[in-house]
């Protein structure tokens, strides 16, 4: 055998052995790229307020409990009030507005992430958040 023949069979079974300790699939089975973002325990109180956007979204919460919702994703600029509940395993950020209109509601993912979701379907938060899929994604400015 010669020598560059070698080498590339020792680096093809150098690569093949770091393949499968890392779990790696051939490339027809790749999984899609996910953020592993998970859900994390955060205290109803004390939620940090901050400056968050994503997917055309710009949410500002102060540290008074009043928040102002703008971008391309709404209508017109919405202000109101904002919250932090528990709902079984999962924490929630509550926007409620000023006007006679429905809540927003976001699952708090760690204290940088929040993802909109819907109340009646929290299961969305028990998964790793997908970048990709997942709309209604924002992220704490920093």
């Amino acid at each position: 055998m010669s020598r560059s023949r070698f080498t590339h069979a020792l680096l093809i079974f150098s690569l093949s052995a770091i393949a499968l300790q890392s779990g790696a699939t051939g490339l027809d089975k790749q999984p899609s790229l996910k953020d592993s973002t998970k859900p994390t325990a955060i205290s109803a109180v004390g939620f940090p307020a901050g400056t968050f956007t994503g997917d055309d979204i710009r949410l500002k919460l102060d540290s008074q409990g009043k928040y102002t919702l703008s971008g391309g994703a709404v209508e017109a600029t919405v202000r109101g009030t904002w919250s932090v509940e528990t709902n079984g395993k999962h924490t929630l950020l509550r926007l409620t507005p000023n006007k006679n209109e429905d809540d927003w509601v976001f699952g708090v993912r760690s204290k940088s992430t929040l993802q909109l979701v819907d109340e009646k379907k929290l299961g969305v938060l028990d998964r790793p958040l997908d970048v990709y899929e997942d709309a209604g994604t924002l992220t704490r400015e920093k």
